[in-house]
């Protein structure tokens, strides 16, 4: 039987993809033969979101890599670093979201949408590398 670990894992990264695609979707407004669109969305930065729309890609491979490792190595973290895992991998790309809109959420300054933001970003970021943290010294106690 699968761990539930792994499930989450796999089904949050497949599901950062999804969004992902449908963020790419999104992009393709540019490219578009309408006035009448790219007018409403000119004030998108798409390169802004093009960087969300990569992040998220890797981010859920990310998720899905640490499902594997737990697989592969039959580890078993705790919940809390799997959760840590998930919010990271859904956080981090966040901030490059918000830019495309307007609200930079890299520096703590703005208003309350980019200071949440921002901080809510460092988390994830800790969050990640946390998790890493956990989740390779489990699997390299299985060589030794």
């Amino acid at each position: 039987m699968t761990d539930i670990n792994v499930k989450l894992l796999v089904f949050s990264g497949g599901l950062a993809i999804f969004w992902s695609s449908l963020v790419g979707l999104f992009m393709m407004i540019p490219h578009l033969r309408s006035k009448t669109l790219k007018k409403r969305t000119s004030n998108i930065d798409f390169r802004q979101l093009l960087a969300a729309h990569l992040d998220w890609i890797m981010l859920g491979l990310m998720q899905g890599l640490a499902a594997f490792l737990i697989f592969a190595f039959s580890i078993k973290p705790s919940i809390w670093v799997v959760i840590a895992m998930i919010y990271g991998g859904w956080m981090n790309a966040v901030p490059y979201f918000l830019r495309a809109f307007g609200i930079n959420a890299f520096v703590f300054a703005g208003g309350i949408l980019a200071k949440t933001a921002n901080i809510l970003g460092g988390i994830s970021v800790l969050a990640v590398i946390i998790s890493w943290a956990f989740l390779l010294s489990a699997a390299g106690q299985t060589f030794f």
